[in-house]
């Protein structure tokens, strides 16, 4: 065999090596697992502004308090579950959600002033099939109590990991 024959063999082993490569690389961050950089402070205090959020997309075991990631309406969120299909979902005078009657947070989540944009009525049954997920920062009220619950079918994935991208 020449040299020229060996090389062009050895390139053609490197560019299907390359192919194989982008091809797993491919399902693992389309199919597996998915990446995205957060960008505000919707979830203040767990998950912060520059972070980057890696997904599981195949986890659709989601229960109370998971990080999900999902689109809405065209854009793309980042909440954590407050209530499962088929919870009661109320606030008490202080602003303070309750699931079920008891008390999941101790922080105020409803304030009277955030009246008009409750686009719910409580008590708030969770409809089958749907999550009701709230932001960490009350002031942010694009979740559920602005939108409703969400489907499943709009969950991207379950966060299992943050990488900081900002300084401690």
């Amino acid at each position: 065999m020449k040299n020229k024959d060996k090389a062009h063999i050895g390139l053609i082993r490197i560019i299907v090596k390359i192919i194989v490569l982008v091809g797993v690389l491919y399902l693992i961050f389309n199919v597996l697992l998915g990446l995205i950089r957060i960008e505000g402070g919707s979830m203040s205090g767990r998950v912060e502004d520059g972070d980057l959020a890696l997904y599981s997309r195949m986890d659709k075991d989601y229960k109370a308090d998971d990080i999900i990631i999902f689109n809405h309406n065209g854009e793309q969120y980042i909440s954590s579950i407050a209530a499962m299909p088929g919870d009661l979902v109320e606030f008490d005078e202080q602003g303070r959600l309750y699931v079920n009657k008891v008390q999941v947070s101790e922080a105020i989540l409803y304030d009277k002033d955030q009246g008009e944009k409750l686009h719910i009525s409580l008590p708030f049954r969770v409809p089958n099939g749907s999550y009701f997920v709230v932001n960490n920062n009350p002031e942010d009220t694009n979740d559920s109590r602005t939108f409703g619950a969400i489907n499943s079918q709009e969950i991207q994935g379950k966060m299992i990991g943050i990488l900081r991208t900002r300084a401690l």
